[in-house]
């Protein structure tokens, strides 16, 4: 038998799949009725659920809609949806030309989370499951998603996030992670070796949503004894060629993308006036990234 929290969350979601598009609107008997129990019970539900913006009432008939909570959960799984159907190609191309692992991730919650993925055709290689859940502080893909996000959200997470230690290389030191961010939004990309997976090497970068927002990372991943330091400088230009391409068809507006976005709005680069500019891409021809230095705590 569920717990008592279980089975109000069970009904809750069976009021949720009483709604459709014939049936925009329902009333407590109605909902009572169709679901079996008291009408007490699902008007103590549906309280609750307006309450928390998940339900709206009509102020006049007192039946219940979808609310704006419903909405905004909406756009977060068509958002994943569409950056997914806009990045595929671009991740079958880096595949193509790079024979690594492509995976791309976007922000849920306070971690990231895999919704799209190529293998490498390689015995050896770096596995990543769709769906699989990782933190933010530690790996290329995770410490872009935090370092574009607006600078209050960004703080806010920065306290609350646990910075777990997986690698002697993950960064667990909030001063240094901090430090790392700012390096990143500067450049454009961020680089990872070892920090999640001992003896992994990635590089990532930021897609761009229409408003201006970092809505995805994409995130090309190896065993360090191929994804060299040399390989790395190779593959960001590579990298901010495709999150670019993704990132105006995602109806981002300035014509290419670079480097750092605003701090408030994660919006890419402008100049004083406000106007979009160009970010130096210089990357060196061997070592590792132009700003990336292996001795230091970008590991």
């Amino acid at each position: 038998m569920p717990s008592p929290g279980t089975q109000t969350l069970l009904r809750a979601i069976s009021i949720l799949d009483c709604f459709s598009p014939d049936k925009t609107e329902l009333g407590v008997r109605e909902l009572a009725r169709h679901l079996g129990l008291s009408r007490s019970t699902v008007g103590r539900l549906l309280t609750t659920m307006h309450t928390a913006g998940i339900l709206s009432q009509n102020p006049t008939l007192g039946a219940y809609a979808l609310g704006p909570k419903v909405l905004a959960w909406a756009s977060v799984y068509t958002g994943a949806l569409d950056v997914r159907a806009k990045a595929l190609p671009a991740l079958k191309e880096l595949h193509r030309l790079t024979r690594e692992s492509m995976t791309l991730y976007i922000l849920d919650g306070n971690e990231r989370v895999c919704v799209e993925r190529i293998e490498s055709p390689e015995h050896i290689r770096v596995f990543v499951r769709l769906g699989e859940r990782m933190p933010l502080h530690a790996g290329a893909s995770g410490k872009v998603l935090l370092a574009f996000l607006p600078a209050e959200r960004r703080d806010a997470l920065l306290k609350s996030i646990p910075l777990s230690r997986l690698t002697p290389n993950t960064i667990v030191s909030r001063v240094q992670l901090v430090r790392e961010l700012a390096t990143i939004r500067k450049q454009g990309y961020a680089v990872s070796v070892g920090e999640r997976v001992l003896g992994a090497a990635s590089v990532a970068a930021p897609i761009y949503g229409a408003e201006g927002n970092v809505v995805a990372a994409l995130n090309i991943t190896g065993p360090m004894p191929r994804v060299t330091d040399a390989k790395l400088s190779e593959y960001v230009p590579l990298v901010l060629k495709a999150t670019a391409k993704i990132s105006r068809e995602m109806g981002y507006g300035i014509s290419e993308h670079g480097g750092a976005a605003a701090d408030k709005g994660g919006a890419g680069p402008t100049d004083r006036g406000g106007r979009p500019r160009e970010v130096s891409r210089d990357v060196p021809r061997a070592g590792m990234p132009k700003g990336i230095d292996p001795r230091k705590t970008t590991r």
